[in-house]
């Protein structure tokens, strides 16, 4: 009969030794993980303030395009509404985290006719504990459309 002596493979060191530099490298990447929730939900408010600018802005635009709608302009108050997360109409007291939507129509003194709008929505929500509220905003030129 033929004896097997094998001493290949690792010893109780070499596991521990594995160990631990796995665990170091672990508590190296922890760190990443607030930051990439931060980034998250950064992305997710900037995403959902956009779609309900997008929705009011094209909500306006319809408004005016249709010759049957009485466009009236919103110098001085403006339009200002709360909307939850889902972009339904709130109040700011809710609990669900919400945009303030302000929206202004003016004459375009551009145009010759009397026929075009100028629509500027802003929206913002809370930019977080202790920061500045986070904004974006954008405008379009609407005119009275015959037959629509």
């Amino acid at each position: 009969m033929f004896k097997i002596l094998n001493n290949k493979g690792i010893s109780l060191v070499e596991v521990l030794a594995a160990a631990a530099l796995a665990m170091i490298a672990i508590a190296a990447l922890t760190p990443m993980q607030d930051m990439s929730l931060k980034t998250g939900f950064k992305a997710d408010y900037l995403g959902r303030a956009t779609y309900i600018m997008q929705k009011e802005l094209e909500t306006r635009e319809y408004v005016i395009m249709n010759q049957n709608i009485t466009v009236t302009t919103t110098n001085s108050p403006h339009i200002v509404q709360a909307f939850t997360s889902d972009g339904a109409l709130t109040t700011q007291s809710s609990s669900d985290a919400y945009f303030t939507v302000v929206t202004s129509i003016r004459l375009n003194p551009a145009a010759t006719l009397n026929n075009s709008w100028i629509v500027n929505v802003k929206v913002s929500w809370p930019g977080g504990p202790g920061g500045p509220p986070k904004t974006i905003s954008s405008s379009i030129i609407a005119t009275k459309q015959l037959g629509f």
